[in-house]
């Protein structure tokens, strides 16, 4: 394996490790919801059908970290690189794992859910150095300017890689995570507050954090991903600034003092203090404040086909969270309006299979369609067949009604695991064309504006997908043919027709 390919190994783990730390909670977090109030609040208890506000909260927890941080995850990238920005957010990531899995309390949950977001926040970092990683001479270790055809094509082929793994992380991480949470069903048990009845410390250990085996494991991950980036990864960013260099450019992370700046000089290097703002100009400034500007959130937003590729990709960040959010939810639900109560190890089951769907026909249905329709093509193709099909979700029940638990398995993978493939697609396409509207050095922080920008909706899609799926899966309705479940899924299906309105505003850019 040469130089580039296990760099992009490495970084195809960190976007794994980045999608697992989000989705790995998915077929846990209502019984994990429940399990945790519950023990708390032994007067007020709740049931899965109820679970839904409270999943929700975990999931939301997390995109608030993940929004209040991505933006400066960026800035910091765009300062001292990309490396030890990714080693740092990998290190305290694999932390705040360990403190949200021995989590002895719902409101602590919440919360440690939050950290995990805000040391997570490095999406957009992982992004920018899939595209450099492109146009990077391992054999000079020097960026290549001149991009040519072969260029372009070897950027989407990486970002499509790296891209998809997140997409892997999707499928993948909530069914690993299903399979190893709460292992002994304290769940299940009639007294969830009884002693621990055995002289074993670990499985005392998992009796008291049943739901600490995944992130275990996801703090495992990140830290071992951490080495790797260490030991393998180049820096990409040309000129990357030194830790005493940037508590002198405080500035360029946006945290400037009202009457006091510092000026790099643009011929050694050298630092000036200055002032007053008067000295401030184009002629004196230095590199500085070409950089604080052209990576200020104003200047990227100031920039029209920016700001339409963004918020193609917000819109659809919350649609998928949503269907994530929704499916375990409906699975779970134990009336008519859902497909019945199934286990984590039913869901993990499920996604499985997906997984394996997604794993053999992704990577090559992308490169097929940015081939044949190019990249813009693929966000069409993302739009529609990455959402519309899970209208059909509901007819698992119908499934159910003339078939057995594998039949409705069966049917459920499949339709996810073909959506999952389009929606991989999607992000793929957006990150290359949202890449090629800003200048190499533009690209960190607006990655990781994108990033804040998604996380905003990754964190509202929770709160609503929760809310409506609560009501529906509610429904009152005596039909074997989920009412609720067809009103829930139809109207997620719906939210595909802001997106493709506003690719219609897109302009291509191949730069």
């Amino acid at each position: 394996m040469n130089k580039q390919s296990a760099s992009v190994a490495v970084i195809c783990t960190v976007s794994f490790i980045q999608a697992y730390l989000l989705v790995n909670i998915f077929p846990y977090q209502a019984y994990m919801s429940v399990f945790l109030w519950n023990r708390q609040h032994t007067d007020k208890i709740i049931t899965v059908e109820q679970a839904g506000p409270y999943a929700a909260f975990l999931t939301t927890s997390f995109m608030i970290g993940r929004t209040l941080t991505a933006h400066y995850w960026g800035k910091l990238a765009d300062v001292y690189g990309r490396r030890v920005t990714l080693i740092t957010s990998l290190i305290g990531s694999g932390c705040a794992c360990i403190w949200f899995g021995m989590a002895s309390a719902y409101g602590g949950a919440v919360l440690a859910r939050g950290v995990i977001g805000a040391w997570n926040s490095i999406v957009g970092v992982t992004k920018t150095l899939a595209t450099e990683l492109a146009y990077y001479g391992f054999r000079n270790n020097v960026q290549i300017h001149n991009a040519n055809s072969d260029l372009h094509k070897q950027e989407t082929r990486i970002v499509g890689l790296v891209m998809s793994m997140r997409a892997w992380g999707f499928l993948i991480a909530p069914a690993i995570a299903g399979f190893v949470a709460d292992p002994l069903m304290v769940r299940q048990s009639d007294d969830i507050s009884k002693g621990i009845s055995t002289d074993n410390f670990f499985m005392q250990l998992l009796q008291l954090y049943p739901y600490l085996l995944p992130n275990l494991l996801g703090a495992l991950l990140c830290w071992l991903t951490a080495a790797g980036v260490y030991v393998i990864v180049p820096e990409t960013l040309e000129d990357c600034k030194t830790l005493d260099y940037g508590m002198q450019c405080k500035n360029r992370l946006g945290f400037r003092s009202q009457h006091s700046y510092t000026k790099i000089n643009g011929t050694d290097g050298s630092l000036e203090d200055m002032n007053n703002d008067s000295e401030l100009n184009d002629d004196t400034c230095g590199c500085w404040q070409a950089e604080h500007d052209t990576t200020s959130i104003f200047s990227i937003w100031s920039r029209r086909n920016t700001r339409n590729h963004l918020i193609a990709y917000w819109l659809y960040s919350f649609v998928i969270i949503a269907i994530d959010e929704a499916f375990p939810l409906f699975c779970i639900s134990r009336n008519n309006n859902g497909i019945g109560q199934l286990s984590e190890t039913d869901i993990g089951t499920i996604l499985s299979i997906a997984g394996l769907i997604f794993a053999v026909g992704q990577f090559h249905i992308y490169t097929w369609i940015v081939d044949r329709f190019g990249v813009y093509g693929s966000l069409t193709f993302g739009c529609w067949a990455g959402v519309l099909p899970i209208s059909l979700i509901p007819c698992a029940a119908l499934v159910a009604h003339f078939s057995n638990r594998l039949g409705v398995t069966m049917y459920v993978a499949l339709l996810m695991g073909m959506t999952k493939i389009f929606q991989s697609a999607f992000f793929s396409g957006i990150t290359v064309a949202t890449n090629r509207t800003v200048p190499k050095e533009m690209r960190s922080s607006m990655n990781g504006f994108g990033g804040m920008g998604a996380g905003g909706a990754k964190a509202m899609g929770p709160l609503f997908v929760g809310y409506w799926m609560s009501m529906c899966l509610s429904w009152d309705g005596n039909d074997e043919i989920t009412n609720g479940g067809i009103v829930a899924w139809l109207g997620l299906a719906s939210l595909s027709l802001p997106i493709f309105f506003n690719l219609q505003a897109l302009e291509h850019s191949d730069n």
